[in-house]
């Protein structure tokens, strides 16, 4: 790899608790942020599937999920792990959280594809808003891989926005929200970035590329 190419390997946190709740349609306990016991040995079996990447930082979320996964790693690894905010997952509504589990039609997947951009539900995020978080994720992740190679550990929602900015660059749109979640994203699924010059059919691709996306062959 050129000296100027980047790549930024991601990773989804291990199940947590609110995930185990979900899919068992209960309502999420008050401590739901952790990893259930299954959630901190996929972070576990991520580490072991990462060795040999000469990976030498992690970079999480703040969510306790994200952290706990990090934790998870670095004990397989041996590497430190940094916090980055903007990593963290997309903020739903007051309501949404408030109706678990039966969240019927408040998820942002049902209001946000047709909404204006900069329109959220109250208490999350608009469009517009995860949009430039993924834009400083984006250059900070950058900023650190110039150093290092770098595992960030994030969330299902961020990832796929995070694959929207990639794909349509400025012509991301709401619109374009609901296709990209045809592509699913495990717990610990692993993702992979890159950023290098290459050409095709005389078209020049000089921004983020995805080169993996959801690779589960360690689950």
């Amino acid at each position: 790899m050129a000296a100027d190419d980047l790549i930024l390997y991601f990773t989804r946190h291990g199940e947590s608790v609110a995930n185990a709740s979900d899919r068992a349609r209960v309502e999420r306990p008050p401590d739901s942020d952790r990893l259930s016991d299954a959630g901190w040995e996929q972070a576990r079996g991520v580490g072991e599937r990462l060795k040999g990447l000469g990976l030498e930082l992690i970079v999480a979320s703040d969510m306790r999920r994200a952290q706990e996964t990090a934790q998870g790693i670095a004990e397989v690894l041996d590497l430190p792990v940094e916090t980055l905010p903007e990593l963290h997952e997309l903020r739903q509504s007051d309501a949404f959280y408030a109706a678990s589990p039966d969240y019927g039609d408040l998820a942002l997947l049902n209001w946000m594809p047709t909404a204006p951009p900069d329109h959220a539900e109250a208490g999350a995020e608009s469009f517009v808003d995860v949009v430039e978080r993924v834009r400083i994720v984006q250059d900070e992740l950058a900023r650190k891989a110039t150093e290092h190679r770098v595992l960030a550990v994030s969330h299902h929602n961020f990832l796929h926005f995070f694959l929207g900015v990639v794909l349509f660059g400025d012509a991301f749109a709401p619109e374009h929200v609901l296709p990209l979640f045809n592509a699913g994203h495990a717990n610990t699924g692993i993702t992979v970035f890159e950023r290098k010059p290459r050409a095709m059919d005389g078209i020049d691709f000089d921004g983020w590329s995805m080169t993996t996306w959801n690779d589960q062959a360690h689950l």
